[in-house]
């Protein structure tokens, strides 16, 4: 476990290519695990070694059948290499493990669209008969309207968005994107946006939001290389993703500033002002120290791959005591550690 323990520190750091050494060394370690092929699989991604990710996410899935997460990766790869029937199976086969992630409903409409886009027209044929033919007024040729730009990514469209007090930002990154070859629908609570590409492919991107939004006090700019939606929020509170969740946290501007005493934005798994009784867990049986790593254990594995990291760089670096699954925040700086109430964190040195 120490090569895969040091691939995850790598990794947070975003030093990948560090990180995928590790991870080679843990996969030979340690060939019926899990976390090592999913792991690499997520590293070989970000280096953009997309059939060696594939691979890996394929063994990770012979291991463990009933892993979610793995067919929402694998989907996602597949899709990338716009093998969008495998990714359709994919994403339908972790939507039966996981109906409430809403991600696969996204990801299944996405490479629907794609295999409808990809199916040849069909032309029918009209029956002619003869007639007789009158010359008509010949009307005076119209200029020909100049054709509008057609979106391009360079093959592949990014997305982004952060937040700020009063705002959520989203931006698309394509270029050519306006508002007559694109159909961009904001609502309260979501947002769709579909757009023809240059490859002939029509992109597709459908989320539900956190929490809802004001469409009124909203704007939508379209620049040359990217298209940026301004959504204002409907309440001041922190969002901690832009999709909606099942059993989402609302964390007021307040309480940030008065009830969290270590790192801004960051959770302690030690707090004494969780209300942990709230927490409803799978076996009821399961008390103590194990409830408490089962609910860690939930949050990880529901989480987005930022998420995760977030979760993993916070415990690494805090020796233990702070636990967040907010990048923006901890992806930063090195997180201190917090320490439980009448205690205090020292550092040890080694003694010789």
């Amino acid at each position: 476990m120490e090569q895969l323990n040091k691939g995850n520190s790598y990794f947070v750091d975003e030093s990948f290519d560090e990180a995928l050494e590790c991870y080679n060394k843990a996969c030979q370690e340690l060939p019926n695990n899990v976390e090592a092929f999913v792991k690499r699989s997520q590293c070989n991604h970000k280096l953009g070694n997309l059939k060696e990710a594939l691979s890996d996410i394929n063994q990770a899935i012979k291991l463990d059948e009933n892993n979610s997460k793995s067919y929402l990766k694998k989907g996602q790869i597949s899709f990338e290499l716009e093998d969008y029937d495998t990714a359709l199976k994919a994403f339908e086969k972790g939507s039966s493990l996981d109906s409430e992630n809403s991600q696969f409903k996204t990801w299944i409409r996405k490479s629907k669209a794609e295999l409808e886009s990809a199916k040849p027209s069909t032309a029918t044929t009209a029956t002619t008969s003869t007639t007789t033919t009158t010359t008509a007024p010949v009307k005076p040729q119209e200029p020909v309207k100049p054709s509008l730009p057609i979106p391009s990514s360079g093959g592949k469209v990014r997305s982004e968005w952060y937040q700020t007090a009063t705002h959520v930002i989203l931006t698309i990154y394509a270029k050519f994107v306006t508002a007559d070859n694109s159909s961009i629908k904001l609502q309260q609570k979501s947002v769709g946006i579909s757009f023809k590409m240059a490859t002939g492919s029509e992109y597709v991107y459908d989320v539900d939001f956190f929490d809802e939004i004001n469409t009124q006090e909203s704007t939508i700019q379209y620049y040359q290389t990217k298209v940026e939606i301004k959504m204002k929020k409907s309440r001041g509170i922190r969002w901690e993703s832009l999709e909606y969740q099942e059993t989402k946290a609302v964390v007021t501007e307040e309480e940030t500033e008065t009830t969290k005493p270590a790192v801004k934005g960051v959770i302690s798994p030690y707090t004494s002002k969780k209300n942990w009784d709230e927490i409803k867990t799978e076996d009821d049986k399961v008390d103590g120290d194990a409830a408490l790593n089962k609910v860690f254990r939930d949050i990880y594995s529901r989480g987005s791959e930022e998420q995760q990291r977030a979760m993993m760089k916070s415990f690494v670096e805090s020796g233990g005591t702070v636990l967040s699954t907010n990048w923006d925040e901890v992806g930063q700086k090195k997180v201190e550690g917090s320490a439980p109430k009448g205690m205090e964190m020292r550092e040890w040195e080694k003694q010789i």
